[in-house]
């Protein structure tokens, strides 16, 4: 059976050693409800028709489904308990929609409190630090619309090339004039550029990647720099992507020229072969 955790079991949070021996099916899975501070140090969810909750999935026991009911106080009362377990639908990127277990409130327990923006506890609690590690896979592995913009001198301090677990690139936004770049749950690695930035340089990427627009949305994922880990850095995700379609050349240049020399060669071949294979696209420089 399957359980889904948006709070304080995913990883990162206080209670998700309870969680980690067991396999994880889904890093970036998401069910329709509202996701809410509790005031508690723990969230609350309710269940509806709008809004977004985004957690993981874990393949568990029984055994361990009953431990889970006693760390969440559900006996079944529905009058008594400040949780309820129920079976959901939620959406994944690699395996389509799955039924699972969660925890959920009600309605009236959420009276007075703020909706967390992004649907995401990890994001609530990690967004407001002063400084970052960002994890570029598309467009602003490359410096150049940095450059125009004038704020080059936010991403100078280059950790270097990162490896991402489960998550590849894609180019699953499509825009006026074509693609843009995505990461999708495959449950393969892949590569991209870490930097460490400040809260002017993550303002200007909100901006930039139309966050409040609803195009893309704020993540954190753990990524590795030679050998080294990098626990929640900050990455966007679209949030709502469909079918891929090839990008302008201008973007796919940005994207090639950035990765060179940052990620590994056989990354960096990766990227120009699927450009070529998937949509007959072949950047100057690299036939």
């Amino acid at each position: 059976m399957y359980i889904f955790v948006y709070g304080t079991l995913r990883k990162h949070g206080r209670y998700h050693s309870i969680l980690e021996p067991q396999p994880l099916i889904s890093s970036q899975a998401w069910t329709e409800g509202t996701i809410y501070d509790s005031g508690k140090g723990y969230p609350y969810f309710v269940q509806e028709e709008r809004g977004r909750v985004y957690g993981e999935v874990y393949e568990i026991s029984p055994a361990l489904l009953k431990k889970l009911d006693h760390l969440e106080s559900y006996s079944g009362d529905e009058l008594k308990d400040e949780y309820q377990r129920r079976s959901i639908t939620i959406h994944t990127d690699h395996l389509g929609k799955l039924e699972v277990w969660t925890y959920i409130n009600k309605k009236d327990q959420v009276n007075g409190l703020v909706p967390l923006e992004f649907g995401d506890w990890i994001v609530h609690q990690e967004l407001d630090r002063k400084v970052h590690t960002y994890f570029a896979y598309g467009s602003c592995m490359d410096d150049e619309r940095f450059k125009l913009a004038q704020v080059d001198h936010l991403f100078i301090d280059r950790i270097g090339g990162a490896i991402v677990d489960r998550l590849e690139m894609n180019y699953s936004l499509s825009v006026h004039d074509g693609g843009r770049a995505n990461i999708i749950e495959t449950g393969n690695k892949g590569e991209g550029v870490l930097y460490r930035v400040n809260e002017e340089a993550v303002s200007y990427l909100f901006n930039r990647e139309g966050v409040h627009n609803g195009t893309y949305r704020p993540a954190f994922v753990d990524v590795e720099v030679n050998g080294e880990k990098y626990e929640k850095s900050l990455t966007f995700i679209v949030l709502n992507p469909g079918k891929e379609c090839a990008p302008p050349m201008h973007y796919a240049t940005e994207i090639i020229r950035g990765s060179y020399g940052v990620v590994s060669d056989e990354y960096h071949k990766k990227l120009i072969r699927n450009l070529k294979e998937k949509f007959n696209l072949t950047v100057p420089g690299d036939e």
